[in-house]
C-alpha cells in the first residue's frame, strides 16, 4: 500500500510555502529540521533537505528533470485557475496555463521549488 509521497528540496522554506498554498500543513521536527510532514486526503506527503538525502545516499544528486508529477483535483474547473493565480502570485512557475484539455478537464501545470511537475486539475462536467 502507497503510504507516502517523499519530495527532496534545496530550499524548505519555499518548498513548506508551495505545497501550504495546496492546503498541506507540514509539521517539522523542530527549528532548522531536514524533515517535515504533513498530509493530503490521507496520503503522507514528507519534504526532506537535499543534506538530509545526501546522508541516507552519499550517491544522491538532485534530478535535472522532474521524474514525476503529483496531481492535485480541485474539483472545479474554477478552481483551477484560482489556484494557478495564487501559485504564479506567489512567485512560482508554470509550464501550462489553465486550458480545457481534451480529455475534458480544465488543466494547469505549475513547478515546486525543486523543478517537480506539479498538475491542478478538475472535471469540466460530471
Amino acid at each position: 500500500m502507497l503510504a507516502a509521497i517523499g519530495i527532496v528540496t534545496k530550499d524548505m522554506e519555499r518548498s513548506i510555502a508551495f505545497y501550504s498554498l495546496l492546503g498541506i500543513s507540514f509539521k517539522g521536527h523542530g527549528e532548522g529540521a531536514d524533515h517535515f510532514e504533513g498530509e493530503s486526503n490521507g496520503m503522507r506527503v514528507m519534504l526532506d533537505t537535499f543534506e538530509l538525502a545526501k546522508k541516507i545516499n552519499p550517491d544522491y544528486e538532485m534530478p535535472i528533470a522532474s521524474k514525476l508529477s503529483l496531481c492535485f483535483d480541485l474539483k472545479d474547473p474554477k478552481r483551477v485557475d484560482e489556484m494557478f493565480d495564487k501559485i504564479i502570485k506567489a512567485g512560482f512557475l508554470h509550464t501550462k496555463e489553465p486550458w480545457d484539455a481534451f480529455w475534458n478537464q480544465r488543466y494547469a501545470v505549475v513547478m515546486d521549488p525543486s523543478g517537480n511537475q506539479v498538475d491542478l486539475f478538475a472535471n469540466l462536467s460530471n
